[in-house]
């Protein structure tokens, strides 16, 4: 699965123009389903529309070009989560149809929140605080731990968040991927 992790990571990073390009191969070598026709609680469509009603303000333009190739993407076996701006403590974005099953969470309710809100009694804090350091001098990371879903059961989950730079060079948002790698009983 690290190797279809840092496909998608690859994937996400390249400009719209090569991302078209590299999906359709992407989709064949994995097996991946771009999008899934029955999303759980929205279509990409009106993903896409109302990305302009978070609680937070206006998406800009270079976020709405992520999650344009996250809606793509969001039923991959991994979870993608775009969080940021990191100065107003990372609020989620988006997050993929895979991320929000595995989570338990709507994106409604994940909107302009902190991903911290899945952390829990059995969290690692050393794991956590390599996750805070990642974001404090803008690095790539990758952890394991504990995480709780909405329904508070828990799961072990492998984070990796990739600092997104925009248009004018400086780290604007975070790209988030996760994959559940175990649960409470295994």
């Amino acid at each position: 699965m690290a190797e279809l992790r840092d496909v998608l990571i690859e994937t996400m990073l390249l400009d719209e123009e090569r991302f078209r390009q590299r999906l359709p191969g992407l989709v064949e070598t994995h097996q991946l389903r771009t999008v899934d026709p029955h999303p759980a609680d929205e279509s990409p469509a009106d993903i896409l529309q109302n990305l302009d009603t978070l609680k937070l303000g206006s998406v800009t333009p270079f976020e709405r070009e992520i999650i344009a190739k996250m809606v793509r993407l969001g039923t991959a076996p991994m979870g993608l989560t775009l969080t940021g701006p990191a100065y107003q403590d990372n609020p989620l974005r988006y997050a993929t149809q895979t991320f929000r099953e595995m989570s338990g969470y709507s994106l409604t309710a994940l909107r302009g929140e902190n991903l911290r809100l899945l952390q829990g009694p059995a969290t690692d804090p050393e794991s956590v605080a390599t996750l805070q350091e990642g974001i404090d001098i803008w690095e790539q990371r990758t952890v394991e731990l504990w995480n709780y879903r909405a329904d508070g059961t828990r799961f072990k989950n492998r984070v990796t968040i990739v600092p997104l730079t925009g248009p004018d060079g400086s780290i604007t948002n975070w790209l988030g991927v996760q994959k559940a790698i175990g649960t409470a009983d295994s």
